[in-house]
């Protein structure tokens, strides 16, 4: 689970999984308010991993850009193996209906604005 959101919904990321399934906090569009209450105890199940990533590191010395596969990612993406599309494509001019449409949480996953 990939929650780019952050605190407001790890802990419903978090209900989403069983034994050895791994959540990571990547984000934090949601806030960075403290997560009222949190006990890893009561509210992950039982052999659950939580992990988080901050951007921020990518490009230092203890996160070299070069260990991030990404050619093997296209690779990956390109054959199929990885699930890359995005749910909407917006042009440019179309930018005030992508935010309606995030705004509204009808999104439904990534959405692209591309400029032409």
């Amino acid at each position: 689970m990939l929650d780019l959101v952050g605190n407001s919904t790890i802990l419903d990321s978090l209900r989403m999984l069983r034994r050895s399934g791994r959540a990571c906090l990547a984000g934090w569009l949601g806030g960075l308010a403290p997560i009222a209450d949190f006990n890893p105890l009561l509210q992950m199940a039982s052999g659950v991993y939580l992990t988080f990533f901050g951007s921020f590191v990518f490009g230092t010395p203890g996160f070299p850009l070069s260990d991030v596969p990404l050619q093997q990612i296209v690779r990956d993406v390109a054959a199929g193996r990885l699930e890359a599309k995005p749910s909407r494509v917006f042009r440019f001019d179309e930018i005030r209906e992508a935010h309606r449409v995030m705004e509204a949480n009808e999104a439904g996953g990534k959405m692209v604005v591309v400029h032409d």
